[in-house]
């Protein structure tokens, strides 16, 4: 089956409008109507979906993204290529499935939740256990950006300086920073001056996982 007739199944199935099935893969209606179709309206072209624009359609069915490519005609073309290079720390979505629980906070806060949200795919050769997706822009020095995915490892030896998810004060907030210990305290430093490192007493700290890579989503 082609993917675009797959979409069209599923939102009809599940009384979609275009419209609203985009807005739960964050694509554009424009798109989901030209992917439907299965042709560009302008050169009458086939469309040839990119792998991360699989996986958002994969993920806004609640699938993952091997599940949807078994519904795929073997014919359909995937564009597996990237417009830019990547660096090495960059996972390029194939081979295994990690899920993404949630959202991380790369600025003040927020609470932090482990809300499944589908799964991302990671080359077999990157030991992360789980990504989140990272808000906020406290870790822009660190090519961390708002809207990115970060890859998380929860065995780790702890390294002064590396970057850390963690979870601390009343309402156990996420975020994304690097860490240094201080005898019974925890620095925690973001990589933008806009923002202060703040010290905490290592017992109110939870670190959730390293961090190892991240997915620039746009």
């Amino acid at each position: 089956m082609h993917i675009g007739l797959y979409v069209k199944n599923f939102r009809e199935n599940h009384n979609l409008s275009m419209q609203e099935f985009a807005d739960k893969a964050g694509l554009s209606k424009g798109y989901i109507s030209m992917l439907e179709r299965g042709k560009h309206p302008q050169n009458n072209r086939d469309i040839v979906p990119s792998i991360e624009t699989v996986n958002k359609i994969a993920i806004a069915m609640g699938i993952s993204i091997d599940e949807l490519l078994m519904q795929i005609d073997g014919n359909q073309q995937i564009d597996i290529s990237h417009k830019r290079p990547l660096p090495s720390n960059i996972m390029v979505p194939a081979g295994r499935q990690i899920p993404i629980l949630g959202t991380i906070c790369a600025g003040n806060g927020i609470h932090c939740e482990e809300n499944f949200e589908g799964y991302f795919l990671v080359d077999r050769s990157i030991k992360a256990d789980y990504c989140l997706r990272v808000k906020g822009d406290s870790m822009i020095d660190a090519n961390i950006y708002d809207g990115d995915i970060a890859f998380l490892r929860k065995d780790f030896d702890f390294i002064d300086g590396e970057i850390y998810a963690v979870c601390y004060g009343a309402e156990e907030s996420a975020s994304l920073k690097k860490l240094y210990k201080a005898d019974d305290k925890l620095m925690l430093q973001p990589c933008n001056s806009d923002y202060t490192s703040v010290f905490i007493d290592a017992d109110d700290v939870i670190i959730v996982g390293e961090c190892i890579g991240t997915y620039h989503a746009r």
